[in-house]
C-alpha cells in the first residue's frame, strides 16, 4: 500500500554555484509521510512502496555572475528530466531572475531509490533562494 508523502525544502542563504553545479537545498521545512526524505542536496524517493507519480515544483532566484543565460534543470539520478528546465537571459551581471520548474516524475515499483537534484547550467550564478516541493499524488 502506498503512502501519501510530501516534502518542502528551502535555502535562503546565498550560494555561489558554478556551471554544472548542484544547488544546495537547505533545510527540510515540512515533511509528511514515508516516501520522501532530504539527503544533502537531493530529495530522495525511497522505500519499496514508492511506486507512483510525484509532483515536483521548484523556485530559484539566481543572479548570474556574467551576462548570459542562466538555466536550472531538474535531474533524477543524474539524468535531466525532459522539459523540467527554466532559463532566463540577463544583459548585466548580478541582475537576479526568478526561475520556476514544474514536473511530474514517475517512480516504478520496487526500483532503486531516486535522487532529485537541481543543476545550474549556462552561466555561473549567486543563488539567493531555492524552494522545492515534492508531493506523491
Amino acid at each position: 500500500m502506498s503512502c501519501k508523502s510530501a516534502i518542502f525544502t528551502a535555502n535562503t542563504n546565498a550560494q555561489t554555484v558554478a556551471v554544472g553545479g548542484t544547488l544546495a537545498l537547505g533545510s527540510t521545512i515540512r515533511r509528511y509521510g514515508c516516501n520522501l526524505n532530504q539527503n544533502g542536496n537531493s530529495i530522495t524517493i525511497n522505500g519499496c512502496d514508492d511506486a507512483g507519480y510525484y509532483d515536483v515544483k521548484a523556485s530559484v532566484t539566481a543572479a548570474p555572475t556574467a551576462a548570459g543565460t542562466v538555466t536550472v534543470s531538474l535531474f533524477r539520478n543524474n539524468v535531466a528530466v525532459p522539459g523540467a528546465t527554466a532559463s532566463a537571459a540577463v544583459s548585466t551581471a548580478g541582475n537576479p531572475v526568478n526561475l520556476s520548474i514544474a514536473a511530474l516524475v514517475r517512480e516504478f515499483c520496487c526500483g532503486d531509490d531516486s535522487a532529485l537534484t537541481l543543476v545550474l547550467s549556462g552561466a555561473a550564478a549567486t543563488v539567493s533562494n531555492v524552494a522545492v516541493v515534492v508531493e506523491r499524488i
